[in-house]
């Protein structure tokens, strides 16, 4: 019997060592210098970085309007119990249940977390145009 379970227990060992070992590095949205965003799980076919990346391609085309305001970023629930921040109906981010979990929270509250945090930093990193 306690064979067996030192090697139950030494097989979880290994299957926790496997899943920490294969965690990729997060990926983060930088705008200015400024975080903006850390990703931290795959989804969608697209590691952290390449989620980082597509957000960043979604930031730059939002950032082109001089006028952004902090009421322009909203949270919408979305299919699946998930949530999506969009700025002036842009679609930025979807906050999926793994984040979520992470934070102990939904989606739809890390969503209103993460759209604070947006409210606060997009108006100062948006580029104005001289007059």
């Amino acid at each position: 019997m306690k064979k067996r379970l030192s090697v139950a227990v030494a097989s979880l060992f290994v299957a926790i060592s496997l899943c920490l070992a294969q965690q990729e590095p997060p990926g983060e949205v930088t705008v200015g210098g400024e975080l903006i965003l850390r990703i931290r799980f795959s989804a969608g076919g697209m590691t952290p970085q390449q989620r980082a990346d597509a957000i960043t391609v979604r930031l730059i085309t939002i950032l082109q309007d001089p006028n952004i305001q902090p009421s322009d970023v909203v949270v919408k629930p979305i299919a699946g119990g998930e949530a999506a921040i969009y700025v002036k109906e842009h679609l930025l981010v979807t906050v999926d249940k793994r984040h979520a979990e992470v934070h102990k929270t939904t989606p739809l509250k890390l969503g209103e977390i993460w759209a604070k945090h947006l409210r606060k930093v997009l108006p100062q990193v948006n580029v104005k145009p001289m007059r």
